[in-house]
C-alpha cells in the first residue's frame, strides 16, 4: 500500500516529511519523488475508471457479477490508453 504523508506510521509506504526547521536529504527527496510518481499513476488509473458510466453512476446489479464488470472496464481502459492516437 502507498499513502500520502497523512498515513505515516499506519503501515502504508509514505514519503518522508520535512523535519521542523530542517531539510530533506537528496536521498529522501529521490525517495519521495519515486513514491509520489507511483501514487500519481494509481490515482490517475482510479480516476479513469471512475469516468466509466457503469462505475460513475453506481453499480445497480448483482454484486457477484461486479468483479467481472470491473475487470472488463479495466481491460477496456488499458486497451484504450495503449493504442496510439490516429487523428
Amino acid at each position: 500500500m502507498i499513502g500520502d504523508c497523512g498515513y505515516q506510521g499506519t503501515g502504508p509506504i509514505t514519503p518522508h516529511k520535512k523535519p521542523p526547521g530542517g531539510e530533506l536529504t537528496d536521498k529522501q527527496k529521490a525517495y519521495n519523488y519515486s513514491v509520489n510518481r507511483l501514487r500519481a499513476a494509481v490515482e490517475r488509473a482510479i480516476s479513469h475508471l471512475e469516468n466509466w458510466k457503469i462505475l460513475k453512476t453506481g453499480y445497480h446489479r448483482i454484486m457477484t457479477n461486479f468483479p467481472d464488470v470491473l475487470r472488463t472496464v479495466t481491460a477496456l481502459e488499458i486497451f484504450r490508453t495503449a493504442l496510439p492516437d490516429f487523428e
